[in-house]
């Protein structure tokens, strides 16, 4: 799963009233860079029966 763009993430926290610093976004990325491609690991090792 690739992460989101910073335009996405900036619309993203808008949407739920939270306004980020451009120099934060970053960070942000560079954490759901390494975060996403794990969580998309364990979510295949998971029994397709694991409810959601």
């Amino acid at each position: 799963m690739p992460a989101p763009s910073i335009d996405f993430l900036r619309a993203a926290a808008a949407q739920q009233g939270v306004f980020i610093e451009d120099e934060d976004l970053p960070g942000v990325l560079a954490f759901l860079e390494v975060v996403l491609p794990r969580l998309a690991e364990l979510e295949r090792r998971l029994p397709p029966e694991t409810p959601a």
